[in-house]
C-alpha cells in the first residue's frame, strides 16, 4: 500500500472532509505541517485562527486552488474567514471533474 503525502498539495487548494465528525465539508489548505498532515479551514466552524489538523488521507482532493489565498499564504498575509468562506462558495457544491480522494 503507498502512503500518500503533501506532495503536490499547494496552498489555498480546495479539499473535502471524508472522515470525521466534519465528513462532507469543503475546506482550503491553510498549512502544510509535514509529510501527512495538513491545516484546512474554512471560514465558519474552522477559522483561520483555529485551523483544523487534517491526515490526507482523510480527504477528498481537489485540483481547485484559490490563487489570491495561495499568493496571501505564500508570502506571510493575512488572510480572513470571510475570504476563505467566500472561496468556498465560488467553487460551489459540485464535484470537479478529476477529484480524487485518499483515503
Amino acid at each position: 500500500m503507498v502512503k500518500m503525502t503533501v506532495a503536490g498539495l499547494r496552498l489555498g487548494q480546495k479539499v473535502t472532509s471524508t472522515q470525521g465528525r466534519d465528513c462532507g465539508q469543503n475546506f482550503l489548505i491553510v498549512g502544510l505541517i509535514d509529510d501527512y498532515y495538513v491545516l484546512v479551514a474554512n471560514g465558519i466552524k474552522r477559522s483561520i485562527k483555529q485551523p483544523k489538523k487534517k491526515s490526507v488521507k482523510h480527504l477528498s482532493i481537489s485540483l481547485w486552488v484559490d490563487e489570491l489565498i495561495e499568493n496571501k499564504l505564500s508570502s506571510g498575509g493575512q488572510v480572513t474567514d470571510e475570504e476563505v468562506y467566500s472561496a468556498i462558495q465560488r467553487w460551489g457544491e459540485k464535484k470537479e471533474e478529476g477529484e480524487i480522494s485518499l483515503g
